[in-house]
Formats: C-alpha cells, sequence, structure tokens
C-alpha cells in the first residue's frame, strides 16, 4: 500500500461569516455547534459529528464551514454523494475557498469521478499555486486515470515545492516504475528510502524497478526487506518468488508462492507462478493442481490454462493440452498459438 500525503485536509477553523450576521446570536450558536462537531471528528465519532454540524446548518442555513465540516464527515464515512452535496453548499456560500474545492475534489476522486476530481484540484491550483497537496492529489488522480505524464508533472512540482517529503519521492518514483522509466524510478525510490526508511512500498516498488531490470539479487533484497517490514504483504513473496525462479532457485520460489498462498488462499497469479516453478522443476503432476487451481480462481486466465498445457504436454497428454492452449489461444495467450501452429492445429 501506497504511504501517501493524506487526502482529507480539514478545515479545522471557523470562517468568519459576512456581514452583520456575524454577531448574531444564532451565527454564535451555530459556531458553538461546529466546534463541537469538529471535536467528534477528531475522535471518528463521525455520526455524531454528523449531528451536530446539521444542528448548526439548520440555526444558520448560511454558516458553509458547517456544510464543509459535514462533507468531510460524510466522505470519512464513505458516503461521498452526501458529501458532495454538502461541499457544493458550501461552495455557493463560500466560493474563495479553496479547502472546500479540496474536499470536493478528494470525496470526486474516491467515488471515482476522476475528471470532477481533476477540475477541483485544479481550481486549488489556480488559488493557490504553492499548495504542494493540490498537485499531489491530482497526479494520484491523473495516475489512476493511467495518464502518467500528467501525473509526473504534477509530483515534480510538488517536489520542487516541498523536497523533504519522501512520500512525493514515492509517487513520483511509483510512476516512472509504471512508465517503464526504471533507472529514473529506482533515483526517485532510493531518495525515498533515505529520507524515511521505515515503509515498506517504496522497497516493495524499487524491487519491482531491479526485477524488470533483471537484477534479480538487488530485487530479492528489496523485496525481503519489505517483506520484514510488513510480513503480510502477499505481492512482496509472489514477486520474490518471481525472482528466484527467474535464478533457477525453484525451492525459494515454491515457498515463497507457497507462504502468499498461505496469505491469500484466492490469488490466482500465486497457484500459476508456484505451478511455474514446479513445473520447471520437472514436477508435472504437482504443476497441473497449481495451474486447474488457478483457472478455478480466475476461469479467464489464459496464462494458466497455456501453463496446464505444457504441463500436459510434457506427460503426453496430447488431447488435454490442445484442449488447454485452444482456451488459451481464445483468451488471448500468444505462447498457446504458437504452441497450435506448432501442432498444426487451428484455433
Amino acid at each position: 500500500m501506497k504511504k501517501i500525503i493524506p487526502l482529507l485536509m480539514l478545515t479545522l477553523f471557523l470562517f468568519p461569516s459576512l456581514g452583520a450576521a456575524a454577531d448574531s446570536i444564532n451565527t454564535i450558536k451555530a459556531k458553538s455547534w461546529v466546534k463541537e462537531g469538529l471535536e467528534y471528528f477528531s475522535n471518528q465519532e463521525y455520526d455524531k459529528a454528523i449531528k451536530a454540524f446539521t444542528t448548526a446548518i439548520a440555526i444558520d442555513p448560511k454558516l458553509a464551514n458547517a456544510y464543509d465540516n459535514r462533507g468531510n464527515a460524510y466522505e470519512k464515512k464513505g458516503q461521498y454523494d452526501q458529501a458532495i452535496a454538502d461541499f457544493n453548499q458550501a461552495v455557493a456560500l463560500d466560493p474563495n475557498n479553496s479547502n472546500v474545492y479540496f474536499n470536493r475534489g478528494n470525496a470526486y476522486d474516491k467515488k471515482g469521478q476522476y475528471d470532477q476530481a481533476i477540475a477541483d484540484y485544479t481550481r486549488v491550483i489556480a488559488m493557490e499555486p504553492k499548495d504542494v497537496h493540490a498537485f499531489n492529489n491530482r497526479g494520484r488522480t491523473y495516475e489512476k486515470k493511467e495518464d502518467y505524464d500528467k501525473a509526473t508533472e504534477d509530483f515534480s512540482q510538488a517536489i520542487f515545492l516541498d523536497p523533504n517529503s519522501a512520500d512525493l519521492f514515492y509517487n513520483r518514483g511509483n510512476i516512472y516504475e509504471k512508465k517503464g522509466h526504471y533507472d529514473k524510478a529506482i533515483q526517485d525510490l532510493t531518495q525515498a528510502i533515505a529520507m524515511d526508511p521505515d515503509p515498506a512500498p517504496p522497497y516493495f516498488c524499487r524491487g519491482s524497478a531491479y526485477w524488470k531490470k533483471e537484477q534479480y539479487d538487488q530485487a530479492i533484497a528489496d523485496f525481503s526487506k519489505a517483506i520484514a517490514i510488513d510480513p503480510q504483504g502477499v505481492r512482496a513473496y509472489n514477486y520474490r518468488g518471481s525472482a528466484y525462479e527467474k535464478k533457477g532457485e525453484y525451492d525459494k520460489a515454491i515457498a515463497d508462492f507457497t507462504t502468499a498462498i498461505t496469505l491469500n488462499a484466492k490469488d490466482a497469479n500465486a497457484y500459476n507462478n508456484r505451478g511455474n516453478a514446479y513445473e520447471k522443476k520437472g514436477q508435472h503432476e504437482k504443476a497441473i493442481e497449481d495451474f486447474t487451481k488457478a483457472i478455478t480462481l480466475n476461469p479467464n486466465f489464459a496464462d494458466a490454462y497455456n501453463n496446464r498445457g505444457v504441463a500436459y504436454y510434457n506427460l503426453d497428454n496430447t488431447s488435454q493440452s490442445l484442449k488447454d492452449f485452444k482456451n488459451a489461444a481464445r483468451l488471448g495467450s500468444k505462447g498457446a498459438q504458437q504452441w497450435l501452429t506448432k501442432m498444426g492445429e487451428k484455433w
């Protein structure tokens, strides 16, 4: 899991109301309810916080920060539509408050409405050009849209504004790894680790970059560090097992894949990976068992069909291998298509 800058920028102060109503008894009462709601919020008592903010709104329907803070509480409860409705009302009452746009952007992001989230973060940046959080969050939203170039630009700007943030170097390094810029990824992730050596994700991500560069010893070292920090990290066991498998250390690979399966018995990739290791050891029957389990968990797993076809082929079970190769080929496996061509079969 990523260690990231928190999405939520709470409005932990009371905005001054406009005009003569600022000193009215109702406004003073409403603000006291907002204060009480913020105390509930800080204690993660979101239902009580919502009730307090709702009371404030009933007393003073024009108190923008009551809507904003109630929206934050709804967002924490995963009630994004209610949160957005409150942020909309806060924007209508106080259109120059960048915090409200930021908070609404977070709700849109979590709801999966990425274009709306980006529009809100962009509005924040226009109002506050040095807002590191807005650049970071917009970059993360661009990442979810797989617009890695724009994500890189935002993380780079955030780093320019805050060059001492390990999280920002991790976020940009993660993007570089996804873009295939492995050396740049390793450089950023190494910087993140130097700044904060405690989180597991930078080690995992750097290990993935080393793995893709076929530097398996370095990859294994990083995956091992990630596992030491987070022994429940299934992906680290899978990747370290794959690195061992690439090095021909099949028993170590099988041990890691077995641990991954123990941690998550529904991980089809772990079964497929362990099956590959068994196959390379010549243990075809065990390999077939694992490939079959992977297919059971994911009936559209083309690689598992292809791999099981290879195992059956090596056991001279041509009819079953043909069935698996044809299933794999229909699912898009190039390897299976090559096998069928080699065997003179159509798919």
